[in-house]
């Protein structure tokens, strides 16, 4: 246990209460104690009571914890070390859905996975939530059979059996299970804690519609999942990706083509890594694509960014922008030089757009998913800086996704590509999609 921990929890115990105060009254009724020891006692009671908590305020910090991982991102983790992700699922679907992107990631002995698969569960009834997870892999009674008092033991079961496969395939990935039994409206709490206690660079999860690879199939809605992945994209403690399945292939069946929209800032930049990471496994092709916005787009850029950000509340932060080009050149140099010049399977490839009326970003996403490809990878903040982007974010029909997944998401774009939408861990970055909705909806009721 961290110092800091132990420190709390001891102050917290020997914080008194009535009871003592009580005891202490009884034995002086009873002639027990004398009066210098009643006192000594009475005032050590009063004296430890009052200190407690602005000890605990002073020296016990929770977010502090938090703070410590602002570190735990794809792009500033080491290609030796461990990528521990935190693979959300709700049912056995989605399960089946995520091995297909940890499967993507390139997992090598150099450097292995570790997933812990939370199975999210709704407590329906009064009650308080709790975390059951399953240490033995090989057994799944224990948390089969606690799972079974609010979900499915079989659901369970097959999400267990479902990542053990996966573990069979690749010796380089391991994973532990856990239910996570919660009211929706605080299950991302647990969610942090999870990922916290981890130590996960990645949180991974499901979108809240389902697709259906059948033609003229109707699509599967859960509006309580959009809920939860809302709020778990405000504070989370890491990264965060929030995958659209559209049939997402095994590595082990067919090459898989992925392709990287690159437009600028820390979200694009997380995304760029991931699928660097990707590009390192001998069955993937990738395609990154920058896209430079230039002429008025620019210039309206600069001069409207200080009036759209808070209007359409996708950052509370302020960035510095010439700050941010110069990340991102130094990130786009470092994979050209780096991956592009050493890998055949590798391309990189750049479009401008010049008008700020939103109309060429349709039209070039269109003309840029023209070959086909498997699977999308998107910063969620792309372009959160930008006029351009600004006024398409009006029209997005889900904010959490930014103005490119949102669009590549919508079944009216055509793509039968699934997406992975990323955000990037930034110390005090906080998102307000719900501010977002309320924008919208003000709009349309005018």
């Amino acid at each position: 246990m961290p110092a800091r921990d132990g420190v709390a929890i001891g102050l917290l115990l020997n914080t008194k209460g009535i009871m003592a105060v009580i005891l202490l009254n009884v034995a002086w009724d009873k002639r027990i104690l004398d009066p210098y020891t009643f006192m000594v006692m009475m005032l050590a009671i009063i004296v430890m009571t009052v200190m407690v908590s602005p000890l605990i305020n002073a020296i016990y910090k929770p977010k502090f914890r938090f703070m410590q991982s602002q570190l735990r991102t794809v792009q500033k983790l080491r290609f030796d070390m461990v990528l521990r992700i935190v693979a959300c699922v709700h049912n056995a679907k989605h399960a089946n859905n995520m091995i297909h992107v940890i499967e993507a990631t390139n997992a090598t002995r150099l450097s292995p996975i570790h997933v812990s698969v939370a199975h999210l569960v709704q407590l329906t009834r009064h009650g308080t939530s709790i975390l059951v997870s399953q240490m033995d892999n090989s057994n799944s009674t224990v948390g089969g059979a606690e799972a079974t008092n609010y979900g499915s033991q079989l659901e369970f079961k097959s999400i267990t059996n479902t990542f053990e496969e996966l573990v069979e395939q690749y010796n380089a990935v391991r994973f532990d299970i856990s239910s996570v039994v919660s009211s929706y409206t605080t299950i991302h709490e647990d969610i942090y804690n999870v990922a916290e206690e981890k130590r996960a660079s990645l949180i991974i999860l499901p979108f809240h519609k389902e697709y259906s690879t059948i033609e003229n199939a109707p699509e599967i809605i859960h509006n309580e999942h959009c809920e939860i992945n809302k709020n778990v994209l405000q504070q989370a403690p890491c990264s965060v990706g929030i995958f659209v399945d559209r049939g997402l292939g095994s590595l082990l069946e067919t090459k898989l083509r992925i392709i990287m929209i690159f437009i600028g800032g820390p979200d694009d930049r997380e995304a760029l890594s991931i699928a660097w990471r990707m590009a390192g496994h001998p069955g993937t092709q990738l395609h990154v694509v920058r896209i430079n916005l230039l002429g008025k787009a620019a210039e309206e850029t600069k001069l409207k960014m200080e009036k759209s950000k808070y209007h359409h509340g996708m950052l509370s932060t302020i960035i510095d922008n010439v700050m941010q080009k110069e990340l991102d050149e130094e990130c786009i140099i470092s994979f050209r030089h780096k991956a592009v010049n050493n890998n055949d399977s590798i391309l990189y490839s750049e479009k401008e757009v010049h008008s700020n009326t939103g109309e060429e970003i349709p039209t070039l996403l269109n003309d840029i998913d023209k070959p086909g490809y498997d699977l999308y990878i998107v910063g969620q903040g792309s372009g959160k800086n930008s006029v351009i982007f600004s006024r398409l974010l009006e029209w997005c029909d889900h904010p959490e996704l930014g103005v490119i997944g949102d669009i590549l998401a919508s079944t009216s774009f055509g793509t039968q590509s699934s997406v992975l939408i990323v955000q990037q861990y930034l110390v005090g970055r906080k998102l307000v999609v719900r501010k977002c909705h309320e924008v919208k909806s003000g709009t349309e009721n005018l």
